[in-house]
């Protein structure tokens, strides 16, 4: 069975200007193990005394991938340049995992732009190799995003596998994996099964969220609920992911309107409040 932990999720606190040493001290409050922050927040701070001296886990640093996949050339090339030292620099604070976004919509085809993906994901893996870090690629699956785009791309955790298993030529990369976000998960139509067929050293990083009850197509990103007051079936998702041995965290990212009045203080007890109720239904007890 796996260790799924709760994190902190910098969304849960875009409305408040903390300090890095304000959100941890949230997240000890609220009893998160982990939390989530930037690369760019350390400054000439000690994090690693920092996240010692508050019991919380550097879950996920941002921006050691400066880029995106899809990227031009001339911003991807020296954004690679830059992730060994990155890496080097999370991972001196215990940090282990980091988060890329694939988008879903490109403005060229998808047989164009998958060798391209595919070599790149290569050029991150080896990047990262040695340094402890690895990299969760967050597949999206909500289908309205990005209606000007004219082509779809990666659009589900199943093509993002099968993204994977060519760039690893069959065998999983040592760097790279993905982050599953139960919204993309259902609104791509993923199944249980697609989650229990991948192994769990590919899952590096969990989101969780609810949906509304509406057709899956027309889920909107930036509509999404609480965990528990939509129409996923949480309990069953994360059940699944703890049979495949996942060993990890998990943050909760409610974009929209739902939260967007909220105080930090409110949306971290309501996410740990969230992620438990969650959890318990699944059966499974948090660590």
């Amino acid at each position: 069975m796996g260790r799924i932990r709760p994190t902190l999720h910098g969304s849960q606190l875009r409305n408040a200007k903390l300090t890095l040493e304000e959100k941890a001290a949230l997240a000890q409050k609220y009893g998160y193990p982990g939390l989530d922050f930037g690369l760019n927040e350390l400054q000439n701070a000690d994090g690693a005394a920092m996240f010692a001296r508050y019991g919380v886990a550097p879950s996920t640093a941002g921006g050691i991938l400066g880029s995106n996949l899809l990227a031009p050339e001339t911003e991807f090339a020296p954004a690679l340049e830059q992730v060994p030292e990155r890496a080097r620099q999370a991972a001196a604070l215990g940090a282990t995992r980091t988060v890329t976004v694939l988008w879903n919509r490109a403005t060229e085809p998808k047989d164009v732009l998958w060798p391209l993906v595919v070599q790149r994901v290569r050029q991150v893996d080896a990047a990262l190799d040695g340094s402890g870090v690895r990299l969760g690629i967050e597949f999206l699956g909500v289908k309205t995003l990005h209606p000007d785009r004219p082509y779809a791309f990666i659009q589900s955790m199943a093509e993002a596998n099968e993204l994977l298993d060519e760039a690893g030529a069959g065998s999983p990369l040592g760097s790279v994996g993905l982050t599953l976000d139960s919204y993309h998960w259902y609104a791509a139509g993923d199944t249980l099964d697609t989650i229990r067929q991948t192994p769990a050293e590919r899952i590096v990083l969990l989101h969780i969220n609810d949906a509304k009850d509406a057709p899956r197509e027309r889920l909107i990103d930036a509509d999404r609920l609480v965990p528990g007051e939509g129409v996923i079936p949480l309990a069953d998702w994360l059940r699944a992911i703890d049979a495949t041995g996942f060993d990890g965290f998990v943050g909760m990212e409610v974009l929209g309107p739902r939260l967007a009045d909220v105080d930090a203080e409110t949306s971290a007890r309501l996410g740990m409040e969230a992620i438990t109720a969650v959890a318990s239904r699944a059966g499974l007890t948090l660590t």
